[in-house]
């Protein structure tokens, strides 16, 4: 997240990425998930009717052939509710069955015998629109916001961003790091970072104090204004993240932390506030307080929210991204945010982003596995990487990457 330099400065933090990894600090928490229960029930109802015959013959009924038919149409409309405002999601779909009447044409009686052709034609239209995208007649689910195909894949790894206004990436399964390219915004003060799901960074400078551009992860020389204007309710600097909805609807959303920009990062009672920024109108709104005064914030596609804060030790909360409210608070041992920090979730883990030595000086890469990967019933805490090429002060994870083990 923020970052400090000898003249006080702020950087962002976050990503995800999995691996499990060997060696170094070690710490114990506890790991929450999520569930989502889905029910369907449906109730078609279909009525047919058959014909009169002469009244001058018996007749004999076939359904094969003959020259009168019976034709029923059955419509079915669906209609789909969602829930999803805690760790779960519970999604029911009911279907409320129209009944067509009949209609009946009788063209003919033959005397050997009167045959009646019976035809029955069910349509079902079955296309619900909400949380779990657009369902047509062929039965499969349209994602509402697709991950980009870009040519730097959004689901491989985590965007770090330097402090001198560099894009790299860090592969979690390889340890290591790409470098993308110069960001051209012609700011060099980065502060912090989230990327979404087309295939854009959105990165914070200071100065000019919260201004905002856009990135392209596959040319980071490609800079544009989306249009964000710093200050509204006060609010100028702040750590964030992109989260989706939840697991059923992908579309994500910009969440923030602030940071007040006096003195080092703190911790206390309503230190810090806790923000969405909507993606349409790019309006910010107050979600509540937090006790974080700086905090860098990564997202799931799962629709889970993580901060990265606080001091003596640094802690690691899972927050409801309605409320703000601290869903798991887990102390980070000796971790410490430093001058710079950020922090990312990938493949069920997270990656932490600290400075190594003293202020100034560039990252090492902290692996938690958070899911206890290797079944040893710890949340190792581990550094995996001890130099990093660059000082990091942000850091952004699609939520395009995997949220689940790997």
């Amino acid at each position: 997240m923020p970052t400090l330099s000898l003249p006080l400065r702020a950087l962002p933090l976050f990503a995800l990425a999995a691996l499990a990894c060997n060696g170094g600090e070690i710490m114990e928490g506890t790991a929450t998930g999520t569930a989502s229960e889905s029910t369907t029930e449906t109730t078609t109802m279909t009525t047919t009717a058959t014909t009169a015959m002469s009244a001058t013959a018996t007749a004999t009924m076939s359904g094969t052939a003959s020259e009168t038919g019976t034709t029923t149409t059955s419509t079915t409309d669906p209609t789909t509710t969602t829930t999803s405002p805690g760790s779960a999601t519970d999604t029911t779909t009911t279907t409320d069955p129209t009944t067509t009447d009949p209609t009946t044409t009788t063209e003919g009686t033959t005397m050997e015998g009167t045959t009646t052709e019976g035809t029955t034609e069910g349509t079902t239209d079955g296309t619900t629109d909400g949380t779990t995208g657009n369902t047509g007649t062929t039965g499969v689910i349209e994602d509402p916001c697709p991950c980009a195909d870009v040519e730097v894949p959004l689901d491989n790894g985590i965007f770090v961003l330097s402090d001198d206004a560099e894009l790299y990436k860090y592969l979690p399964d390889e340890n290591s790091f790409e470098k993308l390219g110069d960001i051209g915004c012609g700011m060099p003060n980065t502060f912090s970072m989230a990327v979404d799901r087309a295939g854009f960074a959105w990165v914070m400078f200071d100065p000019p104090t919260g201004a905002i551009r856009k990135v392209d992860v596959t040319n980071p020389a490609n800079c544009t204004d989306p249009g964000y204007v710093p200050g509204q309710m006060g609010i100028q600097r702040f750590g964030m993240a992109f989260v989706t909805k939840d697991q059923f609807n992908t579309c994500d959303q910009l969440y923030g932390n602030t940071y007040n920009g006096i003195g080092g990062f703190g911790e206390g009672p309503n230190a810090g506030t806790f923000l969405t920024v909507d993606p349409e109108s790019l309006l910010v709104e107050n979600l509540g307080s937090t006790t974080f005064n700086g905090a860098e914030l990564t997202g799931t596609g799962d629709g889970r929210t993580f901060m990265f804060g606080g001091v003596n030790p640094a802690k690691l909360v899972e927050v409801n991204k309605e409320t703000g409210e601290y869903i798991e608070t887990i102390p980070l041992g000796n971790l410490d945010l430093t001058f710079a920090f950020a922090f990312a979730f990938f493949a069920g883990d997270f990656y932490f982003f600290t400075e190594s030595g003293g202020p100034g000086s560039n990252s090492k890469v902290t692996h938690f596995d958070y899911d206890d990967s290797d079944n040893n019933g710890i949340q190792d805490l581990t550094v995996v990487n001890a130099n990093a090429p660059i000082r990091i002060v942000g850091a952004g994870v699609s939520t395009c990457a995997p949220f689940l083990p790997q």
